[in-house]
């Protein structure tokens, strides 16, 4: 099966986002992400769930790290990404995970292939998905990195509507425009929860 050619606008727009936060210092970055904790932490979405995913930032996202413990904290639990094979987990985060984690080639944090750990859509699936991106539109549209591991994996979910996890993203003010280009197989997301 040939990969479809990307698409020249995502293209365009990945590398331009990219430069845009290349171009933030240290301290916006901190700025922002304390402003998008506060808010997501006061959302009536993550209020009210219990079994939530997000993904282990790098420092071209907003940091996840305060949002761990604040999971962890209201006695919630956190499963994050593991990629392996084309396929996408959510596996449970366990106390002193992020210290032990390899990093991907991507620079990525994720748990080791063959350590052992709950798997959200085998014990009870999620309520909350907190999801990566390198744009959004403040309807809901969503840029992905281009592997289409979100899209796949939210389109899983969303196969039962009775039992399909709301969805937000989280992102720099840079991140957010009026437009965003998006193909059949991209999903969006339910709030984008950004600083301004």
């Amino acid at each position: 099966m040939s990969k479809p050619m990307p698409n020249p606008a995502k293209v365009r727009l990945r590398e331009e986002i990219a430069n845009k936060i290349a171009a933030l210092s240290t301290e916006e970055k901190k700025r922002q992400s304390q402003i998008v904790y506060e808010k997501l932490t006061n959302h009536p979405y993550y209020k009210s769930s219990k079994r939530i995913s997000l993904f282990m930032s790098t420092d071209q996202e907003i940091d996840t790290a305060p949002i761990i413990e604040h999971i962890r904290s209201r006695g919630a639990v956190a499963f994050v990404p593991q990629y392996a094979g084309g396929v996408m987990k959510m596996l449970r985060l366990e106390s002193g995970d992020e210290q032990a984690m390899p990093l991907t080639r991507h620079g990525i944090q994720q748990h080791a292939k063959n350590q052992p750990r709950e798997n959200a859509l085998e014990t009870g699936g999620l309520d909350l998905v907190i999801a990566p991106g390198v744009a959004f539109s403040q309807k809901g549209d969503r840029l992905g990195h281009g592997g289409g591991y979100y899209d796949r994996f939210l389109a899983g979910l969303r196969n039962d509507p009775a039992t399909a996890p709301k969805v937000v993203a989280l992102a720099f003010n840079e991140q957010v425009l009026d437009d965003v280009p998006m193909d059949p197989q991209d999903q969006q997301v339910d709030a984008v929860i950004f600083a301004d």
